[in-house]
């Protein structure tokens, strides 16, 4: 069984800036490399502007920036019957972007994932049903397939993917051993974050006790038949939907739609920063 100090100089991949810290604490402060994939928020100025400046004084300095635009395919996929795709999930909105970036993304990842790592990252179901989470779990798969390194995801899920996380189970090994959260660690990020205004999880939130990591055995292998799935398994739980009302998810989803809308008409084009990863 894992250990904390197994995990000691592992390589982070979080898709954003906050990622990190949310469903990794226990390991960061001892991590070889943390790597976040996105950065600008096509539908969010204040994130974006603040996401430009949050490296430039962060706490950790092992933490290296893509910086590739978010595709904004967030809350577009039908969790209900989710669709894998090479790219990810299937979205419904920006499915080309999101396609794009999984290019840029393995493309930009190979220069940092060596054989010998110990690469932890986002879940197949994206911890809360983040559709970039996905991707960058695949992304990473995809190297793991030329490189011999060790994956291992988080163990966070929310009430939106249960389903999903329990027809992923096959593809799992064991669990690795409790580790404790690093909750001071996690309240000095979350204010730089907040600082920077680019703190996308609630505020004052509190971090679980412990959390673990689960090996990745077969990234490809089949999910268990949708009917009758059950599975258990240690995880940390995210209520997002069961307990929300359903009149504010109806107004949730009408704010991002609109807000997609507008950026579209503001700013159609997909735009991605020159990357140089590869001659690093």
């Amino acid at each position: 069984m894992m250990t904390l100090d197994d995990f000691n100089g592992a390589v982070v991949v979080m898709a954003h800036p906050d990622d990190e810290v949310l469903w990794a604490s226990s390991i960061l402060a001892s991590a070889k490399k943390i790597i976040i994939c996105y950065n600008e928020a096509p539908n969010s100025g204040d994130i974006s502007q603040g996401r430009r400046t949050v490296f430039q004084d962060f706490p950790l300095k092992t933490v290296v920036d893509l910086a590739i635009t978010e595709s904004n395919t967030y809350q577009t996929t039908n969790w209900r019957k989710p669709e894998e795709t090479v790219y990810g999930i299937r979205c419904d909105r920006n499915s080309d972007a999101y396609a794009k970036n999984f290019d840029l993304l393995t493309a930009a990842l190979e220069a940092h994932l060596e054989a010998g790592d110990i690469v932890v990252t986002h879940n197949p179901w994206g911890e809360y049903g983040h559709e970039e989470h996905v991707q960058v779990f695949r992304a990473v798969s995809h190297i793991k397939r030329q490189r011999d390194f060790r994956l291992f995801v988080s163990s966070y899920v929310s009430d939106r993917v249960l389903n999903f996380m329990e027809r992923n189970t096959p593809r799992l090994g064991a669990p690795s051993a409790f580790m404790p959260t690093d909750k001071a660690l996690g309240a000095r990020l979350m204010q730089h974050y907040q600082a920077h205004n680019c703190w996308t999880w609630e505020d004052g939130y509190t971090w679980p006790d412990y959390e673990c990591f689960y090996e990745v055995t077969d990234p490809d292998g089949p999910l268990r038949p949708d009917e009758r799935t059950m599975a258990s398994l240690p995880v940390n739980v995210i209520f997002l939907d069961e307990q929300t009302l359903v009149w504010s998810r109806v107004l949730r989803n009408m704010r991002r739609r609109i807000g997609t809308m507008i950026h579209r008409l503001l700013r159609p084009a997909h735009h991605q920063p020159k990357h140089k990863t590869r001659e690093a």
